[in-house]
């Protein structure tokens, strides 16, 4: 493997790993916001809670 294809390699790694810290990262500060799941227990994606004032669980 050449310089060229490690280096597009390390950059994918690092822009995906930085997409996860950004957004699941964000959500873990945030009271109001947990992941939500999907088939088979998987997650899926983020859900905010706007209507009510407590915790989320």
């Amino acid at each position: 493997m050449d310089l060229w294809t490690r280096c597009l390699l390390g950059a994918t790694a690092v822009a995906v790993l930085g997409y996860f810290a950004l957004i699941y990262g964000g959500c873990a500060l945030d009271e109001r916001c947990h992941l939500r799941s999907c088939y088979a227990h998987r997650v899926c994606g983020v859900v905010y809670d706007t209507e009510d004032p407590t915790k989320a669980q």
